[in-house]
């Protein structure tokens, strides 16, 4: 009777674990191939070159906001200026 009930227990947790949800479009990584082929290749790369172009972005935006922190903690007026502008520049906000 025991061995049914860890059975089906196991069956149970299988059969879970087996669905997952799929991520979102925006955040699937590029593909890890050097050549693409065809129209479907074509619109690949330039997915893959938007995915990679966004994340640099990202992380020009962290840094900027990162020095704006320092430049605050500093209390230097000047460079604090610049590196708002900076953030401004670099953190566009997608509607």
């Amino acid at each position: 009777m025991n061995q049914i009930i860890i059975s089906i227990f196991t069956l149970c947790l299988v059969a879970c674990s087996a669905h997952q949800a799929s991520a979102p479009e925006d955040s699937k990584r590029p593909h890890k191939q050097d050549s693409y082929s065809g129209i479907e290749g074509s619109i690949q790369k330039q997915k893959d070159q938007l995915y990679k172009t966004n994340q640099a972005n990202k992380l020009k935006c962290q840094d900027a906001r990162l020095d704006l922190v320092n430049a605050e903690a500093e209390g230097d007026l000047n460079l604090i200026r610049q590196v708002k502008a900076k953030v401004q520049k670099l953190c566009v906000i997608e509607k």
